[in-house]
């Protein structure tokens, strides 16, 4: 691992490590909107492993997302959150299978936009909405936090 690599990755898990529930939300999709644009560059180099890397590692964190809805509490949000993180990982499988940077580029402004909407949650205080079980300080494949350091599928791993 490169120096700056090591650092980068010190600096995300003492950022997972400190944050509250709402920051954890931001620091995923900041790794999503990150990887996509890992993911963009790939692309355009034609780096097809590099490309498919970064597309399952979004995939990865947009399901872990859909993973902590609560709908019970949640209602409409939850369930409009629920088909909006489908959508978005069905516009990230035809981006990878069409080789296409029009749907990273629609995810990338989907993701931002709600990354937006959860800092200024975060920001303000406030309590987490009802739509979304908040991981308890431990977000799976994040090193150093109680979870899993492994690169498994179905685990949020940012180091992978």
């Amino acid at each position: 691992m490169k120096a700056n690599e090591a650092s980068a990755s010190r600096y995300r898990e003492v950022e997972v490590r400190t944050a509250n529930p709402l920051q954890l939300i931001v620091v995923l999709y900041d790794g999503a909107v990150n990887y996509l644009q890992e993911a963009n560059g790939h692309l355009q180099r034609g780096d097809i492993e590099g490309r498919t890397r970064a597309i399952n590692r979004t995939l990865a964190i947009v399901s872990e997302l859909q993973a902590t809805l609560n709908f019970e509490e949640g209602g409409q949000v939850a369930r409009s959150l629920e088909s909006l993180y489908a959508y978005m990982k069905g516009r990230l499988i035809a981006a990878n299978l069409g080789q296409d940077d029009k749907p990273l580029s629609e995810v990338i402004s989907l993701l931002s936009t709600l990354r937006s909407a959860w800092q200024e949650l975060a920001s303000l205080g406030l309590k987490p909405p009802a739509s979304v079980a908040l991981p308890n300080q431990t977000v799976p494949g994040v090193p150093g936090n109680g979870a899993s350091n492994t690169c498994q599928p179905g685990t949020v791993n940012l180091s992978c």
